[in-house]
């Protein structure tokens, strides 16, 4: 039999014991590694302290300013140096609005440098702290190195050009945005505000004297980021919401088309135009106001162009003579007040809203058909008729009757003859019995009344009123029509009527009737 021997065998797999004994190993290099890496950080963080503080040993620690003149890291003597040569050559150049300039030198406001004993005791207790404290929140140190005479710079400032100005540089104070009319759309537009050049004379002086100080060489007044309130501001701009509010109030009082229909095809009309100048925009309070005194203006205008009442009418008397007669109350005259009333109520009711927008799109004359009050005129007294060319051609040439004062006589007119002529006596001539001059008409009729004064009261007969006063044609029972004469009146007229026996009295009432011209002359 033959004899077998068997090796032992080994597993050839890194078991999990070797793997963690790896790791353990690599963790240990690697701290060795991070403390050599650390030592050499702090090595050379140590020596980086000791180098800034070598450094700064004898320097202004970092954001030490002389007013403001970064003086970091300089040494004493240089910052000194530095700032009292700036000083020497000092000059501020003020740059202005509308190109306006003022240049100050330090040798005209006094400018030096301070105490060096001041400066030189804020450098000693700087360095009594570490450099350090610069770095990380300490506060910083700020030495006022310069001085200055505030009353040599206050009248340096007052009598610039910036402040009072001259010929050439004019100064304008600022103008509130507005809401003004724009005669191309026929609409009210925002206006934007004019700024002016205006100066807020005590932020000028602080303004210039910070700049001064810190030794700035130039002052940008315009630069409204750093110097918002040196120039006195307008008290309302073009972007605000009032301003805004203000305009559709505006325009609601605007876009009204009042019209009256005067008849003959002429038409009279108050529209936007004329309505500008009657409202009122006051950007102080904020308001926006019709003013009615302004309205009730253009309606009396309105109103004088179409009253004939008062006018001189050429006139051909029973001589056949041609005169003109003015004064009285004869013809047209619109009534004012009513007037007003009716035009006040239709501007204060406001336009639709979509009627404005679409005319303020296209102030075309379809659009401003939507925003028409048509109006008839309301009249407190009429003519015979209205001739727009010649106001005289008012009155019934054919039907009309004539006092002619100088002959005491009557004459009664018909369809364009005389029918009717007789002798009067009229108001005696003093002032408060006078008859009075003009073109009148019939305004009343009555068969019987009563004439009452102060000194009298007597019944009469065929009354027939031409003046609203008392004066009258009426019948007189006085006693003395024997003595009657071209002259009697001036010693015996009447009370201003016009005194006809009781036959002439009723022949005057049939002939005539109310709206007939009266015309008294002599």
């Amino acid at each position: 039999p033959q004899l077998h021997v068997t090796e032992p065998s080994f597993p050839t797999r890194r078991s999990s014991d070797l793997l963690d004994l790896e790791a353990k190993i690599k963790m240990r290099i690697t701290k060795k590694q991070g403390g050599i890496i650390g030592g050499v950080v702090a090595v050379v963080l140590i020596a980086a302290a000791i180098g800034v503080h070598a450094h700064y040993q004898n320097r202004w620690y970092p954001g030490s300013t002389f007013n403001k003149v970064d003086v970091s890291g300089m040494t004493y003597e240089e910052s000194v140096k530095k700032v009292k040569k700036s000083i020497d050559s000092y000059k501020l150049k003020i740059k202005g609005r509308n190109k306006g300039q003022e240049m100050i030198s330090g040798k005209e406001i006094d400018l030096a440098f301070t105490s060096e004993e001041k400066v030189k005791e804020a450098y000693d207790a700087q360095h009594k702290k570490s450099v350090f404290s610069a770095f990380f929140g300490g506060s910083k140190t700020n030495v006022t190195a310069v001085t200055l005479s505030e009353k040599k710079l206050n009248k340096k400032l007052k009598q610039s050009v910036l402040v009072k100005g001259n010929d050439s540089y004019k100064i304008t104070k600022p103008v509130d945005a507005t809401i003004t009319y724009d005669t191309n759309k026929k609409y009210g537009v925002i206006q934007k505000e004019d700024k002016g050049n205006y100066l807020n004379r005590k932020e000028f002086y602080n303004a210039t004297k910070r700049s001064v100080e810190s030794l700035s060489k130039t002052l940008n007044l315009t630069d409204e980021k750093n110097n918002p309130d040196v120039y006195v501001k307008p008290g309302l701009y073009h972007d605000d919401e009032q301003l805004k509010q203000m305009q559709t109030t505006y325009n609601e009082y605007l876009f009204h088309f009042i019209q009256w229909d005067m008849g003959n095809g002429v038409k009279e009309t108050l529209g936007p135009d004329a309505l500008k100048d009657c409202i009122t925009v006051n950007t102080k309070k904020r308001t926006v106001k019709l003013s009615q005194a302004k309205v009730e203006k253009w309606l009396e205008s309105f109103c004088l162009k179409y009253k004939t009442q008062g006018i001189a009418r050429t006139f051909k008397t029973h001589s056949g003579k041609k005169i003109k007669v003015s004064g009285g109350d004869y013809g047209w005259r619109i009534d004012y007040d009513k007037v007003i009333a009716q035009t006040m109520k239709a501007l204060k009711k406001a336009p639709e809203e979509s009627a404005i927008k679409a005319y303020e799109k296209d102030p075309s004359k379809e659009n401003e058909q939507a925003l028409l009050t048509s109006l008839k005129p309301v009249y407190s007294h009429k003519g015979y008729r209205m001739d727009y060319t010649n106001k005289q051609n008012d009155w019934d040439t054919q039907n009309y009757s004539e006092v002619d004062l100088s002959a005491q006589e009557v004459f009664v007119y018909k369809k364009g003859k005389l029918v009717f002529s007789t002798t009067c006596i009229t108001g005696k001539a003093t002032p408060d019995r006078i008859t009075r001059t003009g073109v009148y008409d019939i305004k009343e009729k009555k068969l019987t009344k009563t004439l009452t004064g102060a000194d009298y009261s007597v019944p009469t007969r065929y009354w027939t009123r031409i003046m609203w006063t008392g004066t009258g044609y009426h019948y007189s029972s006085r006693g003395d029509w024997g003595s009657w004469s071209p002259t009697y009146y001036k010693t015996n007229g009447s009370h201003g009527c016009v005194n006809l026996t009781l036959s002439d009295a009723r022949s005057v009432y049939n002939l005539t009737k109310i709206g007939d011209p009266v015309f008294i002359h002599y």
